[in-house]
């Protein structure tokens, strides 16, 4: 329905399985019966893996950037960030034409772009509506199942949800690449966030303890939350699709009520 589409935004440090997850979740809604659109924001990426329906890099390409401006890869796709503001006013217009129920957005990884700087929470806030979108904060799982991996990354989680003004998920991603137990173990936490702390009173390097123990006490007070999924089995996509639809049900709900 045109001008009603839903926007599902993906972020995360860069290697998280951005790119991947925007490629098998339209792929699994599609197939079950949902019309999606791929939109890459990232004027940095090399290739695809899918066909992008929008591609900011028709408007800014980093790669030109740097050639043109002498930068390192870094600091063209900021200053890329920064041109691509400038051209929002465009950039709206082509979001609006596609006539979509989902709009699954592929977000750069550089994470200083929304846990530090404005122009990345800046750039999606113009193009996504805000009772209708969900933002999806991506953790490989290579960094989630050491406790301290865990902690910095919960904490980078929430340091990204204070800077915009979107329901945000945690996406715990490629739980095919270990160990079945690993995944019960983090698990384990979701249901217990008071064993996050026993876990960090484990930790052997007592200079970084005691600060452990203050954040962890912390995640165990405000809870710990995330939907652990394979981009590669498809494991998991559905109780994410259910997170998201959730979400958004509940802004529409509360606009519906104010």
């Amino acid at each position: 329905m045109p001008g009603r589409s839903k926007y599902i935004a993906l972020i995360g440090p860069a290697g998280s399985g951005k790119t991947t997850l925007t490629q098998s979740l339209a792929d699994w809604l599609e197939y079950n019966g949902i019309s999606v659109s791929r939109i890459n924001f990232d004027p940095a990426v090399e290739s695809l893996p899918y066909a992008p329906d929008l591609d900011v890099r028709e408007f800014v390409n980093a790669r030109e950037i740097a050639l043109n401006r002498g930068l390192g890869p870094n600091g063209a796709l900021l200053v890329s960030m920064d041109l691509l503001y400038t051209k929002l006013g465009e950039v709206a217009k082509e979001v609006e034409k596609i006539e979509k129920e989902y709009n699954i957005i592929d977000m750069p990884g550089q994470m200083e772009l929304f846990a530090y700087r404005p122009t990345g929470n800046l750039l999606l806030e113009r193009i996504a509506p805000k009772n209708r979108t969900v933002v999806l904060f991506l953790i490989d799982v290579i960094f989630a199942t050491r406790i301290d991996g865990f902690i910095s990354m919960m904490l980078l989680s929430y340091s990204a949800s204070l800077r915009h003004r979107f329901p945000q998920i945690n996406v715990i991603t490629k739980i095919d690449t270990v160990e079945r137990e690993r995944i019960e173990e983090l698990l384990s936490l979701k249901e217990d966030p008071i064993l996050i702390t026993e876990k960090v009173s484990q930790l052997k390097r007592a200079s970084t303890r005691e600060l452990m123990e203050t954040f962890a006490n912390l995640l165990a007070e405000i809870g710990i939350d995330f939907v652990p999924i394979s981009s590669v089995s498809e494991e998991g996509l559905e109780e994410l699709f259910g997170e998201i639809q959730r979400n958004i049900s509940e802004m529409d709900e509360f606009e519906s009520n104010v």
